[in-house]
């Protein structure tokens, strides 16, 4: 009878230890970025890893670059579709390393938000070898 009675002591006690490390690690965490006061735009840049160990790795402006990354996206079909693309990110305004970007839904700012969120756009040259010429492109860095 005492040992069925230190069973279920031993269990309870791993079951609040377990409600614990929860609240601590997970609750704690989600209310800290709910804090996040910084919004900014955020141009994901890179995709990358294999199909259980995705990266995402995406960049910003605050007063300098802010690079952020994120892994394990698997909540989401093709991430190839997010390369070059705008979203919001929002960060701690003390630390913007602290950031959070949500991939939910792709920005479509206009050239003039662009540039106030500290993006430059840049020319660059391809060769295309049906014409035989340079062409030109730009894009936003």
């Amino acid at each position: 009878m005492e040992s069925k009675t230190n069973q279920w002591k031993t269990f309870l006690f791993f079951v609040v230890v377990s409600f614990i490390i929860y609240q601590i690690y997970f609750v704690q965490k989600n209310d800290y970025r709910k804090s996040f006061k910084g919004e900014a735009i955020a141009l994901v840049t890179i995709n990358e890893g294999t199909e259980r160990h995705k990266v995402v790795r995406y960049y910003f402006y605050t007063d300098r670059k802010i690079l952020g990354k994120i892994g394990n996206r698997t909540r989401q079909n093709n991430l190839y579709k997010e390369i070059n693309k705008f979203y919001k990110v929002k960060y701690d305004l003390n630390k913007p390393e602290e950031n959070e970007i949500f991939l939910e839904e792709e920005l479509k700012p206009d050239s003039l938000a662009l540039v106030k969120a500290g993006f430059v756009k840049t020319k660059y040259y391809e060769y295309d070898d049906a014409t035989g010429k340079y062409l030109e492109k730009s894009k936003w860095k």
